[in-house]
């Protein structure tokens, strides 16, 4: 797939937006960027562990950024970077900023009366804004989009088309949506009537912060009566489901497929990998790292890493299960412990026969 063409710049001016060190010449012009594997001699690429460094040997990039520990087998221009990987990011931002729209309200998009939009927000054909609702200075809704009653979007958000955002959701400055996200839908709350279930009213509403970004399609539920709150700078993946009342911390990112019951609370600066379940009314403490498919039926009360998947069983027979692996450490303990008196009895023995 071919890329857009990116403004020749000086590996000079690449070292302070990369915020790196410059090794070599800084003159020397990068022309574009590619895969170490595909890189050409005007390109710039990145290395960053745990790849093989052979591949450094091998690459016919121009320039890389990588790390101190790396530069020595590297005979080309270097950005040096103790994290290649945002420096990275950091150019490939520059290069190809992101594109912004034309504000006005284009011919075919509805707006309610009452509805504010800023001046120099930009809403499609084919987008409805509800009765009371606020779209910030810079925003961006495309086609499709949909912003229910009262809903307050913050300034510079982007929202792809066809989301939607039911009544009352409040999203904060510089958050990207994308397509067919749904924020504030009903959480599943039901509760047991004889054979049937009533449904519970869902009257709290969605909180999401600053510099948040969400994955197309999905989903997060609105409160029972309070809010859903989604913290400062949150990424979520493509096709995560977040249920009603949840809390997720600033700064944790949440990879596809996983799904977080309601009620739960996730810390901040957690790192969540793909298709991860959550149980309900647990807490995760901030720092965690969490790998994927992993089952999490309990707090995590201390930061660390957490994985573990088991396969169902009937509940009787895994409560079982569970009560002997918890018994498993100790019991290791103990063999070892007669192992050891083992060992020195049969040395003891050994001696004695000796004699």
């Amino acid at each position: 797939m071919s890329r857009p063409a990116a403004p020749s710049l000086s590996l000079g001016e690449l070292a302070q937006v990369a915020k790196a060190q410059l090794r070599g010449d800084g003159r020397f012009l990068v022309k574009g960027v590619a895969p170490l594997e595909e890189a050409g001699p005007q390109d710039l690429s990145f290395y960053q562990p745990p790849r093989s460094p052979q591949i450094l040997r091998e690459t016919r990039a121009g320039a890389l950024i990588l790390r101190e520990q790396e530069a020595g087998l590297y005979g080309g221009h270097a950005l040096i970077s103790s994290n290649p990987y945002a420096s990275f990011a950091r150019v490939l931002q520059h290069l190809y900023p992101a594109t912004r729209p034309v504000p006005g309200v284009e011919a075919g998009a509805w707006v309610a009366s009452d509805a504010r939009v800023h001046p120099g927000a930009c809403i499609e054909a084919g987008v409805r804004v509800a009765a009371g609702a606020i779209v910030e200075d810079g925003c961006w809704l495309e086609t499709g989009v949909v912003l229910g009653a009262g809903v307050r979007l913050g300034a510079g958000c982007h929202l792809f088309p066809g989301v939607k955002v039911y009544a009352g959701c409040e999203i904060g400055p510089d958050c990207t949506i994308h397509a067919n996200a749904v924020i504030g839908a009903d959480g599943f709350g039901f509760a047991p009537d004889g054979d049937a279930y009533v449904k519970i009213p869902h009257v709290g509403g969605v909180r999401i912060g600053r510099g948040v970004e969400i994955g197309a399609n999905s989903c997060i539920d609105r409160g029972v009566m309070a809010d859903t709150v989604i913290g400062d700078g949150v990424k979520i993946d493509n096709l995560v489901q977040i249920g009603h009342n949840v809390t997720v911390g600033e700064h944790t990112v949440i990879a596809g497929q996983t799904g977080v019951s309601g009620s739960t609370t996730i810390g901040a600066h957690c790192r969540i990998g793909g298709q991860v379940g959550f149980a309900g009314h647990i807490r995760i403490a901030d720092g965690c790292i969490i790998a994927g498919q992993s089952a999490i039926t309990h707090d995590l009360r201390t930061p660390g890493v957490y994985s573990g998947v088991l396969p169902a069983r009937p509940a009787r027979r895994w409560r079982r299960l569970v009560a002997r692996f918890d018994a498993l450490e100790e019991f290791a303990q103990r063999f070892k412990q007669w192992e050891k008196t083992a060992v020195a009895r049969a040395s003891a023995h050994r001696e004695e026969s000796d004699d």
